[in-house]
C-alpha cells in the first residue's frame, strides 16, 4: 500500500469533521465524558486549517488526514487521523516514519500532542521513538530526537 496525498480545501471540511468524530469520539468520551456535538463542531471550526492539511489517499480514495507545520525548532504534527478500516494495518506507522525521516533531513525533531486517554496512538508514537517531553492535565506532548535511527 503506497499512500498519496492531496492538499485539503475548504470543501473537505465536512469529510474532515466526520473523520475527526470517528477517530476521536471514543477517546474524548473516555477522557471528558459524553460527546458534545455543538462544542466539537465549534472547536473543529476554530482549529482546522486546510492550508496545513493533506488528505491521505489509497487508490485515489481518502482514508485519512495529515496536518503538519514547520516550526523553527521542530516538525509539528497537528493531526494524523485514519478511517477505521485503515487503523492497525501499518499505514499510521508508515506515515509517522516518513514524517520522522523528513524532519531528520531538516535537522529537526518531530513533535505532537496526544490525548492522555489515546493510549493506542501514544503506544505507536513510543514504538517509533517519540518520548513524552511534557504533560498537561489532558495531553502528552511527545518529541523525537532529530537524529535517532528509526526502529
Amino acid at each position: 500500500m503506497k499512500p498519496s496525498f492531496r492538499p485539503c480545501t475548504s470543501a473537505d471540511s465536512e469529510w474532515a469533521y466526520e473523520l475527526k468524530r470517528e477517530a476521536y469520539q471514543p477517546v474524548v468520551e473516555r477522557q471528558f465524558g459524553p460527546w458534545d456535538e455543538a462544542f466539537q463542531r465549534r472547536l473543529f471550526a476554530e482549529r482546522w486549517k486546510p492550508e496545513f492539511s493533506r488528505l491521505i489517499l489509497v487508490d485515489d480514495q481518502p482514508v485519512g488526514l495529515l496536518a503538519v507545520r514547520e516550526r523553527a525548532e521542530e516538525h509539528w504534527i497537528d493531526e494524523i487521523q485514519l478511517a477505521a478500516p485503515w487503523r492497525g494495518r501499518g499505514l499510521g506507522t508508515l506515515l509517522i516514519k516518513a514524517e520522522i525521516e523528513h524532519a531528520r533531513t531538516l535537522g529537526k525533531a518531530v513533535s505532537l500532542q496526544v490525548l492522555r486517554e489515546n493510549t493506542r496512538a501514544r503506544n505507536l508514537y513510543q514504538r517509533l521513538g517519540l518520548r513524552v517531553s511534557a504533560e498537561t492535565a489532558t495531553h502528552h506532548r511527545m518529541t523525537s530526537a532529530p537524529v535517532t535511527a528509526l526502529p
